[in-house]
């Protein structure tokens, strides 16, 4: 298929002081979600207008970027 990588999301690190307590796991939490909209941010105008792309072939092609499966692997809470 046509699928490809457009980021990373950041993992926080852990701190065996804060691990596990709900303030924490929220912190995380905003931190992934916060990122993963910025990422959606960037594709956001792309996905409307499109953009040229000079292929392989030489020939010019307009391509609309979008986010058909969100795949995440996470540590469980």
């Amino acid at each position: 298929g046509g699928g490809r990588l457009v980021g990373w999301l950041p993992i926080v690190e852990e701190d065996r002081q804060y691990s596990r307590t709900q303030s924490f796991v929220n912190f995380k939490n905003v931190v992934w979600h916060e990122s993963f909209k910025h990422l959606l941010k960037s594709l956001a105008l792309l996905s409307k207008t499109g953009f040229w792309v000079k292929c392989w072939d030489g020939v010019k092609r307009l391509f609309y970027p979008l986010i058909l499966i969100l795949s995440a692997d996470y540590e469980e809470q």
